[in-house]
């Protein structure tokens, strides 16, 4: 039902889909990535904003930098918190969008807990950078990324309430 209410709208024009969700693979992620947030106490929009510019939502996506999945983890730092015995395994489990997903959001709470230069927006760089992102060499590029993440969040908060909002409520709903 939900589904044809979000296409009749985009038929009309009232609802824009800047990031293409309404590719059903991309929806998949999507749906899966606001259930997890709710689950870990995230808000959606921040999450889907984070995949989105990490890997525009491609559970495959492998970087130069060896990062991995919808949320561009990279094994080499979190395989041993993540208990994998090396990180090629590392690697080929969080292909999975699901264990990817979780991790992903992991990551983003794990350093907003635990460190202060980590607090409320400050995540992202963190995420990108590291808890030492203020003094990296690509500190102009971290920071970038950050405002990145911020803009995606906005247009996701713009074009996506509803989805979001439905998705959500599904998943209290059972």
């Amino acid at each position: 039902m939900f589904s044809y209410i979000i296409l009749g709208s985009m038929l009309v024009g009232h609802f824009k889909d800047p990031y293409n969700l309404k590719n059903s693979h991309k929806t998949k992620y999507a749906q899966e990535i606001i259930l997890q947030a709710q689950k870990n106490n995230v808000v959606p929009s921040e999450a889907l904003a984070i995949a989105q510019t990490e890997s525009g939502f491609n559970p495959k996506a492998y970087s130069h930098t060896k990062d991995v999945g919808l949320f561009q983890i990279n094994c080499k730092w979190w395989y041993k918190k993540f208990k994998y015995r090396n990180i090629k395994s590392c690697e080929k489990d969080l292909l999975s969008p699901t264990k990817n997903i979780k991790a992903g959001l992991y990551v983003l709470t794990y350093f907003r807990k635990n460190f202060k230069q980590c607090r409320g927006k400050l995540a992202y760089r963190c995420y990108n950078g590291g808890q030492g992102w203020y003094r990296s060499k690509n500190k102009n590029k971290i920071i970038n990324y950050s405002n990145a993440v911020l803009r995606r969040k906005k247009k996701v908060e713009q074009h996506y309430r509803i989805f979001i909002q439905h998705y959500r409520r599904s998943h209290i709903n059972g």
